[in-house]
């Protein structure tokens, strides 16, 4: 007996604020319903083949890249362009997994990354990301700043820490 694994990646790309677009560009696309758009959480997809490589976490908290490769074609390099080369552009990767039905199983959540960057070939377009949430380590400090452990607190932003 066979077994499918079908998998959706849902990529809303929202470009940093420019001159010629102050709120940004959304970009919305997914890569499993080949030539067709689909509906997912009220916002709609268009098709366009891409896949996600590397991790957002790892064991040690590290931040890591993650790579969204685009073939190099017109759309794509559009998107690079208006994103200011993926220079702080908002990325929401979300990653759903498909019955054999092609209808949504489960909870997919998202994730949340800052562009850092791209690079462009004669074949393929790179987008990278980093996550947009820093790990804690377990040496962070677990207090809350109270008049008990700093003594009076200043009314302004000069809080200084010894």
């Amino acid at each position: 007996m066979a077994l499918d694994i079908r998998v959706c990646q849902f990529f809303k790309l929202v470009t940093a604020p420019s001159a010629s677009a102050p709120t940004g560009v959304t970009h919305r696309y997914q890569n499993y319903f080949a030539n067709e758009a689909k509906l997912f959480r009220d916002e709609l997809y268009d098709f366009a083949p891409f896949r996600g490589e590397g991790s957002m976490a790892s064991l040690n908290g590290e931040n890591e890249v993650m790579r969204i490769l685009f073939p190099n074609v017109e759309f794509a390099v559009q998107l690079l362009s208006q994103a200011n080369g993926n220079r702080l552009s908002v990325l929401t990767l979300t990653t759903q997994w498909l019955t054999a039905d092609n209808a949504f199983t489960g909870v997919a959540l998202p994730e949340y990354c800052i562009g850092i960057g791209a690079s462009l070939s004669e074949t393929t377009i790179e987008l990278r990301f980093r996550s947009s949430i820093d790990s804690v380590t377990s040496n962070f400090p677990g207090r809350t700043l109270t008049r008990e452990l700093v003594g009076p607190l200043p009314l302004d932003s000069q809080l200084y820490l010894q």
